[in-house]
């Protein structure tokens, strides 16, 4: 409407967005946390204005005309002739703070102990490669003190890594399944009730193979009594995943009956 041929109706619809946003966006950022609030911010204010313009952008002059509208080609000007496109500085950027406070929400029915490991881990193992590098490095009396070559290496490093951290760390734990058979975690922090999978990319393990078993795990493990979180390291030391951050966002949830983090640990 903002955006409508219609000049009155226009002007009108300008108005209420201008008045009623920043309300919205003001309560809003009352309930986050400090990253949420970052990334919700970002979507309002715009880390590149000039180039990619978000919400801000938008609000204060969406009826702005594209000097360049005449002069481009045909094909760049699917975003109409408003300097700042409805879809790309105002609807996708609204979804994504929609998203952020549905994750906010999700996060309140997480026991606030769980929430704490499960960040405590992820930043672990977002220092699992520099780390292992270090390890690895030869030194003037021969190889390195480790050599991770396949994904048994790495569970015995990260064994290794967690008792470091936490007082209670159970080894292959098995969970029943729900249609027979089992599963096998890695790791469970039998005090804070999280369990650990730790993966490792080959040539016949990309990141549709991964996906693919995260999602069994996911299923595998919800309900289990002593798990009530799962946190995923993917040691990926060639690179295989291409979009290590989608891949993240695509798998983690804040679900109460399973809340999950990925980490693409990329060498």
């Amino acid at each position: 409407m903002a955006q409508g041929e219609g000049e009155s109706d226009a002007v009108l619809a300008v108005r209420q967005l201008q008045d009623r946003y920043p309300l919205w966006y003001s309560a809003s950022l009352s309930s986050l946390s400090d990253d949420l609030r970052g990334q919700f911010i970002e979507q309002f204010e715009a880390r590149y204005p000039n180039t990619s313009p978000r919400i801000k952008q938008f609000i204060a002059y969406p009826r702005k005309p594209w000097a360049l509208y005449n002069s481009v080609p045909r094909f760049l000007k699917s975003h109409g002739r408003w300097q700042h496109s409805l879809k790309q500085s105002y609807e996708e950027p609204l979804l994504e703070q929609r998203r952020l406070l549905l994750e906010a929400k999700g996060r309140l029915a997480i026991n606030p102990e769980v929430h704490d490991t499960m960040n405590q881990l992820t930043e672990l193992f977002r220092r699992l490669p520099p780390a292992l590098a270090i390890m690895e490095r030869p030194n003037r009396r021969g190889p390195g003190l480790i050599t991770v070559s396949d994904e048994y290496d790495l569970q015995k490093i990260l064994h290794a890594v967690l008792r470091l951290h936490f007082d209670d760390v159970e080894p292959e734990e098995t969970t029943p399944r729900r249609a027979g058979g089992s599963y096998r975690i890695d790791f469970v922090l039998r005090q804070e009730q999280v369990a650990v999978e730790a993966k490792m990319t080959r040539p016949s393990l990309g990141a549709k193979e991964i996906r693919s078993q995260l999602i069994d795990d996911m299923f595998g493990y919800r309900g289990q009594a002593n798990v009530a979180a799962l946190v995923a390291v993917i040691y990926d030391p060639t690179r295989r995943i291409d979009n290590p951050a989608g891949f993240e966002h695509d798998i983690n949830t804040d679900d109460p009956e399973l809340p999950v983090r990925v980490v693409v640990a990329q060498g």
